[in-house]
């Protein structure tokens, strides 16, 4: 979706019918690992059109049940991507004026900017106690000296046994080995079960701050009435973490400079 744009409308309803029956199945399951995958897909698919995707809900009249349980999925997700396509995809609701939206789904902007300001809050303090975890790791402890690491002898193979599952893998093309057993992962060392694919995609580049902060700025101007209303129904909490996000991302907008102009 993220990468065809405009471009794969027609399957829209078909993506629904497979997430949404799969929700339903595993709606009352006690690991929420499937619905978390479910609500990325739904999450992806607001994103890329919330109009089609939100009409793809209320056709099958579930879109109350379907925000609903996504807002109270929300303390539970701790994967990376789960998170970010809830924050994607909530918000992209916004995108949209509130006189198009389900009756529902208005009463619920409230709780969908909750959800989504403290999930983008989670994920940016996981950030950064991650880089302060790392530049902890490759801190030498007290009384450490380089000489506690004396590198390989002249005569010491530097290998390892991830390397050479690898190769042996290779060998086994090489000889004539099943190339479709390769690429399904045969005769790889468990230790590369974990490892993710090379894959890019467009929303790699968008920052979950930022798009909080200009998918509620820009709600707020198109309709200032509707969201002084919505403002005055969250929380101080709530209200609190907005403001804390809208200076955080202004201060690194500082940072970064006056955006380069397109060339002429």
């Amino acid at each position: 979706l993220h990468n065809c744009t405009g471009q794969v409308d027609n399957y829209i309803p078909m993506i629904n019918d497979v997430a949404l029956g799969k929700l339903g199945q595993q709606v009352n399951a006690e690991n929420p690992a499937t619905r978390h995958v479910v609500f990325q897909v739904i999450g992806s698919a607001i994103y890329y059109n919330p109009e089609l995707e939100i009409a793809e809900l209320a056709k099958r009249g579930v879109t109350d049940q379907v925000y609903q349980q996504w807002i109270k999925e929300v303390d539970s997700m701790d994967g990376w991507l789960s998170q970010k396509m809830t924050v994607l995809g909530l918000l992209s609701t916004l995108r949209l004026p509130a006189s198009v939206l389900p009756q529902g789904v208005v009463a619920m902007i409230p709780s969908i900017i909750s959800a989504a300001v403290k999930l983008a809050a989670k994920m940016k303090a996981d950030v950064e106690k991650g880089q302060k975890d790392d530049d902890a790791a490759i801190e030498p402890e007290a009384g450490e000296d380089d000489d506690q690491w004396g590198g390989f002898d002249e005569n010491e193979d530097v290998t390892n046994p991830n390397d050479e599952a690898y190769m042996s893998a290779l060998n086994k093309l090489t000889a004539g080995g099943d190339v479709s057993q390769f690429l399904m992962g045969d005769g790889w060392d468990d230790d590369f079960d974990d490892l993710e694919d090379d894959y890019h995609s467009p929303i790699d580049n968008v920052d979950e701050l930022h798009f909080v902060n200009d998918v509620l700025k820009e709600a707020y101007q198109r309709e200032p009435e509707v969201y002084q209303q919505v403002q005055g129904a969250l929380t101080a909490e709530t209200v609190a973490a907005c403001q804390q996000l809208f200076a955080a991302v202004d201060a690194q907008r500082s940072q970064a400079g006056p955006a380069t102009p397109p060339a002429s």
